[in-house]
């Protein structure tokens, strides 16, 4: 019988004195940092790849409402929103002329 150690660390401060913290909302285990107080889900799924996310991004930016895009694609408005804030300094559209990375 083999038997494996698996340490987890905390994301933020790498501190390995990490505690359990509840359940989230969809049910997996959260945990807290005491060193940092910073909490969460030690391995997180990603529902989306970056494909997927560029994709929604692209049909956003065809003028469709952000309500819209959660009834066809079906991912929230406010994880869009994050999206959208994080991809505008790279977006072509959103660059202005004399931008460095203008291409």
């Amino acid at each position: 019988m083999i038997n494996a150690k698996i340490t987890y660390h905390c994301f933020h401060c790498q501190s390995e004195d990490i505690v359990k913290n509840g359940h989230n909302p969809k049910g997996k285990q959260q945990y807290r940092c005491k060193h940092c107080g910073r909490g969460g889900v030690l391995d997180p799924t990603v529902a989306y790849t970056e494909a997927e996310k560029e994709r929604i991004i692209n049909a956003y930016y065809e003028r469709p409402s952000m309500r819209g895009i959660e009834r066809v694609f079906g991912v929230a408005r406010q994880t869009l929103a994050v999206w959208l804030k994080k991809s505008r300094p790279r977006h072509p559209r959103h660059l202005s002329p004399r931008d460095p990375m203008t291409p």
